[in-house]
């Protein structure tokens, strides 16, 4: 399925930059259970080849576009072989869907990405014959996507009116769907005001955004944004994150080195979580080259995957593996390690009561290193969380800490305990 092209402005480049470099307090939660499913990928699982990959990576949910034009290219003429296909495999492979769905038909006249209030009675005469078809397979539905980007060409008002009856349509048709709003490009607190004073609020069982930023902090002072004005508007349901990545190449203010991807993965999906993101995808699952053979270095659209075409993984995808195999079905807890005299900028999340055991994630937020003794009450593990290699320490190990973070798992019930050295 072909991916569509991200285009920033030198405008947009400069509001990325200038409100991404600063960082804020962390809006922690107290403690949160991290949902068996929280991971997912973006462009994934459209080939049965892929599924072996996504097993190790832990992602469990998928998320597809339900492109109206590839389904219903023709008005009345519905074509869903490959969507069929793929649903199908997913579900043999215990994945879940997320299906969007977004943009026009070219025989409803329309421009691109936009659909005419004259026009909205078709596109919901689409959503409801496809509802129909997956209801029970697909396991989340969003509207649209990027709506106030460049995803939809219309006006606020139009798209509010859309997405208000869209969620009706799907609630009518399948009372049991799990309806998304939003799929918002960063945090836009006027568009988000619009939505919810339309009524495009009802319906919904969760709003989903995309903070993307210039590296982890800022990422997180979109998201402690988005919970404020969710606050503010009294939404009850539940915030999700369908798209975050960092390209490793290109032209994107948002790219980060190869070096310093892996630890771009880790502290954003910890500061996600601790924050109560219900479930996060990573955009995205794999780039369209190996290694070493893009044909054009400027496009950053090639470069947002953890993984390359031939099954190996950037060093990106082995911090997503490690956090979607030992963080799941835990419990954040914002009160733990215990730190005795450890100042500010050593960073720790604690993650305990596990399956696989407890986590402690923790890096330094200067640019020095700082020696940190672990005290557990027994030997742990760390995790190198660029390449997966794993070695065994005894308890009351000092170790540097440094702006890499690292990734500690133990078992049984001991509560961790850090101190300066």
């Amino acid at each position: 399925m072909k991916r569509p092209i991200r285009i920033f402005s030198l405008n947009l480049v400069f509001i990325i930059i200038s409100m991404s470099c600063s960082t804020t307090p962390a809006s922690h939660l107290a403690s949160t259970i991290i949902p068996l499913d929280f991971f997912g990928l973006v462009h994934a699982g459209e080939s049965f080849e892929e599924y072996q990959l996504l097993g190790e990576l832990g992602a469990v949910w998928l998320l597809q576009t339900f492109y109206w034009d590839r389904i219903e290219n023709k008005q009345g003429v519905f074509n869903f072989t490959w969507y069929d296909n793929f649903i199908n495999t997913a579900k043999e492979n215990g994945k879940k869907v997320i299906a969007v769905m977004a943009y026009g038909s070219p025989w409803t006249g329309d421009k691109d990405r936009y659909i005419s209030n004259e026009n909205i009675h078709h596109f919901l005469n689409f959503l409801s014959v496809v509802v129909n078809r997956y209801k029970g397979k697909v396991d989340a539905w969003q509207i649209w996507n990027e709506p106030n980007f460049m995803f939809w060409n219309g006006s606020d008002n139009e798209y509010f009116e859309l997405s208000k009856l869209s969620a009706e349509c799907i609630r009518e048709t399948y009372p049991d769907a799990y309806i998304i709003g939003g799929g918002l490009w960063r945090t836009p607190k006027g568009f988000i005001r619009g939505m919810h004073k339309a009524g495009a609020f009802e319906n919904l069982d969760a709003i989903s955004f995309h903070p993307y930023a210039v590296n982890p902090s800022g990422a997180m002072k979109l998201h402690d944004d988005f919970i404020k004005i969710l606050a503010e508007l009294n939404f009850t349901g539940e915030l999700w994150i369908t798209e975050i990545g960092y390209p490793t190449g290109g032209w994107y203010p948002t790219r980060v080195s190869m070096e310093n991807f892996s630890s771009y993965v880790l502290k954003t999906i910890a500061g996600s979580i601790s924050r109560g993101a219900r479930t996060l995808l990573w955009y995205q699952f794999v780039d369209p080259y190996n290694e070493g053979e893009y044909p054009n270095e400027d496009n950053s659209e090639d470069y947002f995957g953890l993984t390359y075409p031939d099954r190996t993984k950037k060093n990106g995808g082995w911090a997503y593996e490690l956090c979607a195999r030992f963080l799941p079905g835990s419990k954040y807890l914002k009160n733990l390690p215990q730190r005795d005299n450890v100042g500010a900028n050593i960073i720790s999340f604690c993650f305990m009561e596990g399956d696989r055991g407890n986590t402690l994630i923790m890096w330094n937020d200067r640019s020095s290193k700082q020696k940190i003794k672990i005290t557990i009450g027994a030997a742990f593990t760390l995790h190198n969380i660029s390449t997966g290699e794993r070695i065994v320490l005894p308890d009351d190990t000092i170790l540097d800490i440094s702006g890499v973070p690292v990734f500690i798992t133990w078992e049984g019930t001991a509560v961790p305990k850090i101190s300066r050295n």
